[in-house]
């Protein structure tokens, strides 16, 4: 697994212990992520829909890697409530034509998100500035309007409400006290983002909820990004701020493009070329399934750098309107 290219920038970003604890080990790999286990409290675990986004080469399936059979009873759930909607014929799997996909997003209405954003900080360690968070929103309202390239989604975020919460032990283990601070923090309903910045460790950039956990457990309902992985931010190569769209578009339904690899419906997006691996890096191009098309290694959806993301495709804006319907309409 490769890390970071410098130890001392990861070094430099691990908190110090709060009093009388030790300081959180800087992990080498998603093996360090805790699981569904018990840790000893309530609080101590994660939502069983946490995902995260690495940054390193060594590319484990995470919780929102969803096996087939998991993929196939959610598909099947969100096609019978849609169906229900009178919004059947609500878009192509992997492997048919999504030709009317662009028509279809460019007839669909705007869908205006409002943010909470709650910075979980330890004194000036995660602290992030009033311009950083803005520079966040923005960078997400430019990559689902289309502003980098590729499709607009036709969605956009509006900050509501900043929160500043100063708590060594929250920011030093997120994950750890997840259960604790989100319904404390969590604001709005279904249709609100809760974005919470905080230190995160190992190699991980971010992790979400999908938006049909919402019934079960909205309070969890939401997304984790490193503060440092937002715009300007000293993780290299992962500091424009994409870490937040990509988590955002698990929030909002999608799949990462390599899921399923190369059988079955995949993403369940026509548009996005089946998929075998993660991306690592930016690389001129990769093709790693013997379905037509390369690997998308430009979509916010992939693994690659920030420098390398630049896309939606018109299919994955229809799913997303679709979900949206579904489940946070």
């Amino acid at each position: 697994m490769k890390l970071l290219a410098a130890a001392a920038l990861l070094a430099a970003l691990v908190p110090a212990a709060p009093f009388g604890q030790s300081a959180p080990s800087a992990s080498t790999g998603p093996s360090a992520r805790p699981g569904h286990e018990s840790r000893g409290d309530d609080c101590a675990r994660p939502p069983a829909s946490a995902e995260a986004r690495h940054r390193t080469d060594g590319h484990p399936r995470d919780r929102m890697d969803l096996s087939p059979a998991e993929a196939a009873a959610v598909e099947a759930r969100l096609n019978r409530i849609l169906d229900g909607l009178g919004q059947g014929g609500h878009g192509p799997g992997k492997g048919r034509h999504g030709a009317s996909e662009s028509a279809s997003l460019r007839r669909a209405a705007q869908i205006s998100i409002p943010v909470y954003f709650h910075v979980i900080h330890a004194g000036a360690k995660g602290n992030v500035s009033s311009a950083m968070i803005q520079r966040q929103i923005s960078t997400m309202n430019t990559s689902y309007g289309g502003g980098n390239g590729g499709a607009n989604a036709r969605v956009s975020f509006t900050l509501k409400a900043v929160s500043r919460t100063d708590n060594a032990a929250w920011f030093g283990d997120p994950e750890r006290y997840e259960g604790t601070y989100k319904p404390r923090l969590h604001k709005g309903d279904k249709s609100s983002l809760n974005l919470y910045s905080t230190y995160i460790g190992g190699d991980l950039l971010g992790w979400s909820t999908f938006p049909w956990k919402y019934k079960s457990e909205p309070q969890m309902d939401g997304v984790t990004i490193h503060y440092a992985s937002m715009p300007g931010g000293s993780i290299e190569n992962f500091n424009k701020g994409f870490s937040a769209t990509h988590e955002v578009g698990h929030w909002l339904g999608l799949y990462h493009t390599f899921q399923d690899g190369c059988s079955g419906e995949g993403d369940r997006v026509a548009d996005t070329p089946a998929e075998r691996d993660p991306t690592n890096g930016c690389p001129s191009s990769k093709d790693t399934c013997p379905t037509p098309g390369e690997d998308p290694v430009h979509n916010y959806m992939d693994y690659s750098y920030d420098t390398c993301m630049t896309s939606f495709t018109p299919g994955q804006g229809t799913r997303i309107h679709n979900v949206w319907t579904a489940y946070r309409a």
